[in-house]
């Protein structure tokens, strides 16, 4: 793999990570590392990543993007029918 599909992984791993803490409400930096988590192992199982990815360093290249998913979280209206 060379660094241009590594760059378009990242940040399509993340795009993911991002609708799908949205869509879940995580507000948490736990919520978010296991969603992480799950997504990795998810993408693993499936062959997405190789025998040789350093799938530690891709975990915390997206945990170190959790200021981007807080801000987001700061920022969203109410979702209908919550309270908040």
């Amino acid at each position: 793999m060379n660094v241009r599909e590594s760059e378009f992984s990242s940040s399509e791993l993340f795009k993911e990570i991002r609708e799908t803490a949205e869509r879940e409400g995580v507000k948490f930096f736990e919520q978010y590392k296991d969603l992480v988590e799950d997504l990795i192992e998810e993408k693993r199982i499936y062959g997405f990543f190789s025998d040789h990815e350093d799938l530690d360093q891709i975990k915390r290249g997206l945990e170190s993007r959790w200021p981007e998913i807080n801000n987001l979280a700061q920022k969203e209206p109410p979702k209908e029918g919550r309270l908040n």
